[in-house]
């Protein structure tokens, strides 16, 4: 081995090892390019990168003995010394006083004039990266063939320096706009959701305002005979209370007539009715406090989803009773975990929906039933049914195939979403002319609480 062949490896490997401790900051492709241009004995150097945002440019990133202000200067590609080489992907090799700058002005000058000087390209599989140049200012010593040769592996090293700071580059810069948009998609997470509670919310006021006039009719009716009792009641004990001031003495005329065994009847029956029509308005009141009421509509718990379905049909009575007969092919279910008002608005929206399918008269069947993982709710009628093309879209919100001022749209599509949250799903069957059902399927037990359970074993 020769002298110059030894010095050439052991620049290689001194090079090798700063290459394994550079991340590609400035300062370390400095140091770099001070090695390999005291390596070779010239007095400057610099080393110009293409610019990751511009290909067309180059950027000076390190220098030796260069003018005041030319690092980070840019230089186009195809232009000076630099910019042609690493156009060219071949390097250069000058010997001869060099002019202070190419014709373009691109090509830095040393403090010196140079007299020698090798511009090497720097590329990964024809990948250009950039550019690195030297000179040597004296006359005696100019640089030759061999030394083109020999600074190819260097430049190599360099140039994958290089490329794995550009890559680390991209790499963060795909990290932190990962994270930006995921913050921004945590954002408009919250906005969707509270957007979807306050669709939610206003979908089901709007049912209720739909259903008023209906449940003002149904605590009409018991109202209206709980007032005509009491009316007749009254007279009842003003009768009873003729004949006990007469009894007392406290009444001096002639007796009263009193039909004690019509009265002795009578009253029992009078109070019990009024009594049935009292109920009957605080269970509407309690069913449609429990039906709106909006503290408890994220409040998670067990619950009974036939007492539910049953609560809401009460509430909705008006809107069917004219419409169909109600079959109950109701079993007992296990409570399952669930936010009851929520689901509640799903058996209204159902509810009603099928008494709108029917056309005249007709009839409404409620089932029910569970198995080891799932309960599940059904709604049907023997109604006008629906085509394909309306059940594809029967889900979307603001779809409806009810008149104009008849129907939000929304209905199903927000019945849909609540289902979806409960993990449950909603079967629809329909066909044109032959009815349609609805069933609610939910999970007898919480996703949360599953993986709990997976966790403890």
């Amino acid at each position: 081995m020769d002298a110059n062949t030894g010095a050439a490896l052991s620049l290689v490997e001194e090079l090798h090892e700063l290459s394994r401790e550079s991340d590609g900051d400035s300062q370390s492709l400095q140091a770099m390019l001070s090695h390999i241009v005291r390596g070779f004995g010239a007095q400057s150097g610099s080393l110009a990168v293409v610019d990751r945002l511009e290909p067309s440019q180059m950027r000076i990133v390190a220098g030796i003995d260069l003018p005041e202000g030319v690092i980070g200067q840019t230089v186009a590609l195809g232009t000076g010394v630099l910019g042609k080489v690493a156009q060219s992907g071949e390097p250069m090799l000058i010997n001869g006083e060099l002019r202070r700058a190419d014709s373009d002005g691109s090509t830095p000058r040393a403090q010196g004039r140079p007299r020698s000087a090798i511009c090497w390209p720097l590329a990964i599989k024809n990948r250009r990266i950039g550019a690195l140049s030297m000179n040597r200012l004296g006359e005696d010593n100019p640089f030759t063939a061999d030394d083109v040769v020999r600074g190819r592996s260097l430049v190599t090293l360099v140039a994958l320096v290089v490329d794995n700071a550009n890559l680390h580059s991209e790499q963060m810069e795909r990290i932190e706009r990962l994270s930006q948009l995921n913050e921004e998609m945590r954002t408009m997470n919250e906005r969707l959701q509270t957007t979807q509670q306050a669709l939610l919310q206003s979908e089901k006021m709007a049912s209720i305002g739909q259903l008023a006039a209906g449940v003002a009719h149904e605590i009409n009716n018991p109202v209206g005979y709980v007032y005509s009792n009491i009316s007749t009641l009254q007279g009842y004990v003003q009768e009873l209370l003729r004949v006990v001031r007469h009894l007392s003495g406290k009444d001096s005329g002639p007796a009263p007539q009193c039909d004690v065994d019509f009265l002795e009847e009578d009253i029992p029956q009078l109070v019990s009715e009024t009594r049935e029509g009292l109920d009957r308005v605080k269970k509407i009141v309690q069913d449609l406090k429990d039906f709106s009421r909006i503290d408890k509509s994220d409040d998670w718990e067990d619950a009974n989803l036939v007492k539910g379905l049953e609560s809401t049909l009460n509430i909705v009575q008006n809107e069917i009773k004219y419409k169909a007969s109600v079959v109950k092919e109701l079993v007992p279910l296990p409570d399952v975990p669930c936010l009851p008002t929520q689901l509640n608005q799903v058996f209204m929206n159902l509810l009603v929906n099928a008494a709108q399918a029917i056309p005249a008269k007709g009839t409404i069947t409620l089932r029910s039933g569970f198995d080891a993982s799932q309960v599940w709710v059904e709604v049907a009628d023997d109604g006008c049914g629906m085509p394909p093309e309306v059940q594809a879209r029967i889900f979307e919100p603001f779809y409806t195939t009810k008149p104009v001022g008849k129907g939000t749209g929304l209905g199903l599509s927000v019945s849909y979403s609540i289902v979806r949250k409960h993990n449950g799903k909603i079967v629809l069957k329909s066909a044109a002319g032959q009815g349609t059902s609805f069933r609610v399927v939910l999970p007898r037990v919480r996703e949360g609480q599953l993986r709990e359970e997976a966790l403890h074993g």
